[in-house]
C-alpha cells in the first residue's frame, strides 16, 4: 500500500523572515544535532523537515523526539511510511530492508504513532513556499526527480514559487522562467521575482553527493537569498552507533563517503 493519508496537507501561517530547511536524517542523530546547532546560529525562525525522519541510521527514537520536542514541521518520507509498514518495501534493497525491519522494531509506540500521522505535503501560502519528500506530483507515490523533464513536468504541480524536496539526498536549484529552466551551480541565489525554483535540499544524515558533510537549505525570505550549506559533524560517532546496534556495517562505511 502506498502512502496516500493527508496528501493535502497542513497550511503555515506564520510569517517568516528566515527559514531553514533540511531532509533525509535517517536516523543520524549526531548529524541532526550538528545541522540544528548550526541553524540556530543563523538565526532562522522557523525549521521545517521534508521527511525521512529514520531508516538507515542507529538512533531513530532520539530523531524523532528531537524534531517533536522542537515543535519542527514535518513531512512523511518513504522510509518512514516504510518502517511502519505503510508502504511496499518489496523494492529496498537488502540493505535498505534490514533497516526498515530494524527500525520497526526499536521505535517506540508514541513515536510510531507520530510518524503515522506526519502528511505527505506541506503548503505554506503565506510565505509562497511548498514542501513535500519526493515530488509534488503524486506525493506517496514516492517518484525521484532526476532529470530536468521530470522537474519540468513537476513544476505543473505547485503553485508557489519555491517547492522544497528531498529523498534522492542530492542537493540542486532549478529555476524556471517562462518555462526555462535552468540549473545554477553555485550555492546561494537570489530569488527573483516572475521566476519559480524547485530546491533540493540534500541530506541531513546519509548524503549521496560524494560529500559526507551533513546538507540543509536557508531561505532568507527578506533578502530573497537561498543557500545550500554545509557543516561537519561527529561523523566517527554516528558510525560506532550503527556497529554498536547491529546494524550492516555498509551503512556506517557509506557515511564516510557520502555516497
Amino acid at each position: 500500500m502506498t502512502g496516500t493519508q493527508n496528501q493535502a496537507g497542513p497550511e503555515l501561517t506564520q510569517k517568516l523572515k528566515r527559514v531553514g530547511i533540511l531532509s533525509d536524517i535517517h536516523g543520524n542523530l549526531h548529524a541532526l544535532n550538528a545541522v540544528l546547532e548550526q541553524l540556530d546560529s543563523d538565526n532562522v525562525d522557523q525549521i521545517i523537515c521534508c521527511g525521512d525522519v529514520v531508516g538507515y541510521g542507529a538512533l531513530p527514537n532520539e530523531c524523532v523526539e528531537t524534531l517533536r520536542s522542537r515543535n519542527i514541521p514535518t513531512i512523511a518520507g518513504n522510509h518512514d511510511h516504510a518502517a511502519l509498514l505503510m508502504t511496499d518495501i518489496s523494492n529496498f534493497n537488502e540493505i535498505a530492508k534490514a533497516a526498515v525491519l530494524w527500525t520497526k522494531k526499536v521505535l517506540t509506540e508514541q513515536n510510531f504513532e507520530y510518524l503515522r500521522q506526519l502528511p505527505l505535503t506541506l503548503r505554506d501560502s503565506t510565505n509562497n513556499s511548498f514542501y513535500v519528500h519526493s515530488s509534488p506530483k503524486e506525493p506517496g507515490e514516492w517518484h525521484y526527480i532526476l532529470t530536468m523533464g521530470e522537474a519540468r513536468t513537476n513544476f505543473n504541480h505547485f503553485t508557489e514559487q519555491v517547492c522544497f524536496i528531498g529523498h534522492s539526498h542530492q542537493p540542486f536549484i532549478i529555476e524556471n522562467e517562462e518555462g526555462n529552466l535552468a540549473c545554477p551551480t553555485r550555492p546561494e541565489i537570489e530569488l527573483r521575482d516572475g521566476r519559480r525554483y524547485l530546491v533540493n535540499v540534500g541530506s541531513v544524515g546519509q548524503p549521496r553527493d560524494h560529500n559526507p558533510r551533513p546538507c540543509y537549505v536557508v531561505l532568507d525570505y527578506e533578502a530573497k537569498r537561498l543557500e545550500i550549506k554545509r557543516c561537519n559533524y561527529d561523523l566517527a560517532g554516528a558510525q560506532q552507533a550503527i556497529i554498536n546496534a547491529g546494524l550492516p556495517r555498509e551503512l556506517a562505511e557509506r557515511l564516510a563517503h557520502g555516497m
